[in-house]
């Protein structure tokens, strides 16, 4: 069984600008805007941390490997 952390974090972005944003991207293109969005936060010292193991690293980014079609994401090891 998993324990959240937290609540399920929203916004008032209206889903006419998400959709804006995703209009004939492809995955990798949407992860891009991901990543993007990760580094504002990055930025601005907000960590985008694991819920089944908060503490331990947070979101650093998300890459595409063409030979088998398959989104990673990579964790910053956040040394607490």
């Amino acid at each position: 069984m998993r324990a959240e952390t937290g609540i399920r974090a929203d916004c008032n972005t209206s889903t006419d600008v998400i959709d804006l944003l995703m209009a004939n991207k492809s995955p990798v293109e949407i992860c891009g805007i991901i990543n993007k969005l990760l580094n504002c936060l990055l930025f601005d010292g907000i960590e985008v941390q694991d819920g089944d193991n908060p503490g331990d690293g947070c979101l650093d980014y998300i890459t595409y490997n063409p030979d088998d079609d398959t989104l990673y994401f990579f964790t910053k090891d956040l040394g607490r």
